[in-house]
């Protein structure tokens, strides 16, 4: 939940119907049409942080845009299918709210990778691409096979390369590890919104970044010096800074569409 001040600051509502969504907007609501949709990390096994809360709250405030946060399953409980139903369910009704041209998905390490996955499963059903895809040291190989990552784990002081093996199995299920649906590094990086990625050059999966850039999409990679997994929700100067940049990015991408709110 986010702390008291938070919602002190901000409008917070928590929804329960068949599906858990928690939304942050502007207090008195959003102020555009711009909708976010958050997917929180945590290697598909753990819920949402209270660290997550800062690039939640940094996004609402950056753009006027009510920032919707999905709670979807999580594995070992449950698979990929019911993860991507949920924040695909999540997206329609966003979609059906303000329109495609106004979602902006966004996510932070598995929640970055499950990101990605759904706006290629997006694009594959014929539905219209999201304005925008911001994606936080994102997890998009769950077989966790890139060459350069036994190096990167020497400098990695989070992550561990046996350990998410095990949460990626769990997330596939029976599906193959390598499925764009699990694995979106391998899916078809073609006809995708301008995307924005962040990771830092001590982060495990800056190999998954580094890959994403050079398959030849739209994706544009941000790369910070000396940063550790996910180190834009902690409170550090070089956090804000990566979120200052990504709200740059996701106002620049919206400029066009930006309107009052309904």
């Amino acid at each position: 939940m986010p702390s008291r001040r938070l919602r002190a600051q901000y409008e917070f509502h928590d929804e329960s119907g068949e599906d858990r969504i928690l939304t942050l907007a502007p207090r008195g609501g959003p102020t555009t049409a711009i909708r976010i949709l958050y997917l929180h990390g945590g290697a598909y096994v753990f819920d949402l942080d209270v660290l997550h809360w800062k690039p939640i709250s940094m996004f609402v405030s950056g753009t006027g845009s009510r920032v919707v946060v999905p709670i979807y399953p999580l594995a070992p409980e449950f698979t990929w299918e019911a993860g991507m139903a949920c924040a695909e369910r999540c997206h329609d009704r966003l979609v059906e709210e303000v329109g495609a041209q106004n979602v902006v998905i966004a996510g932070d390490s598995a929640g970055g990778g499950l990101a990605l996955a759904l706006t290629q499963r997006i694009r594959d059903r014929g539905g219209a691409a999201p304005a925008a895809l911001v994606l936080f040291s994102p997890w998009l190989d769950v077989s966790v096979c890139g060459t350069d990552q036994p190096a990167l784990a020497e400098l990695d002081p989070m992550l561990d390369i046996e350990e998410l093996r095990v949460a990626g199995r769990m997330w596939a299920g029976g599906t193959s590890i390598e499925n764009p649906a699990v694995s979106p590094l391998f899916g078809d990086q073609s006809h995708l919104p301008p995307t924005m990625v962040f990771c830092g050059t001590h982060d495990l999966l800056v190999s998954d970044a580094r890959r994403l850039a050079a398959a030849g999409g739209r994706a544009e990679l941000r790369e910070y010096s000396g940063m550790f997994h996910v180190w834009m929700a902690t409170p550090i100067p070089e956090g804000t800074a990566a979120l200052r940049e990504a709200v740059a990015f996701i106002n620049a991408q919206t400029a066009n569409l930006l309107r009052p709110a309904p």
